[in-house]
């Protein structure tokens, strides 16, 4: 009778390139969906900005300093003396960042480091926002633009 003194070499090797087969197949989808996964949590920072310059400029002192922009101007860049303050308060961040690198199409997002823009018209409380990139394809509210969702 033969003692079984465990798992032969081949045997180990035969375990280990079938592991990196399945490893290698599964990776590119893994790696789509944690963009995915990024891009989702993008949007919804996307709808808390928007809300929070909502809340921010219906305190009329706030209102009053906020500054206009129709084109789309950087979160970051926030301009009107306590328009940002407010909005960053909103929010309990001191700064605002997003996850994705990539749009959906695996493209790397415009304008190099991906940030949140806005557009702000107060007279018709209009809101836009954007991420990693200023035109309507790269739109997080108040719609999705295709280059943020499938």
């Amino acid at each position: 009778m033969r003692k079984n003194r465990g798992f032969s070499l081949v045997e180990l090797l035969v375990v280990m390139a079938i592991i990196a087969v399945i490893a290698g197949v599964l990776a590119p989808a893994l790696i789509r969906y944690v963009n995915k996964a990024r891009l989702s949590s993008d949007i919804d920072t996307g709808k808390e900005i928007a809300k929070a310059i909502l809340a921010a400029v219906t305190e009329e002192d706030v209102k009053d300093n906020a500054v206009e922009h129709a084109d789309p101007h950087p979160v970051e860049d926030m301009d009107g003396d306590d328009f940002k303050d407010k909005v960053y308060e909103i929010l309990s961040v001191n700064t605002v960042k997003g996850k994705a690198k990539k749009d959906v199409d695996g493209n790397v997002m415009q304008n190099g480091t991906p940030q949140f823009y806005y557009t702000l018209d107060t007279s018709k409380s209009k809101i836009e926002i954007y991420y990693g990139g200023t035109d309507a394809d790269y739109q997080v509210y108040p719609v999705a633009g295709k280059k943020i969702v499938e």
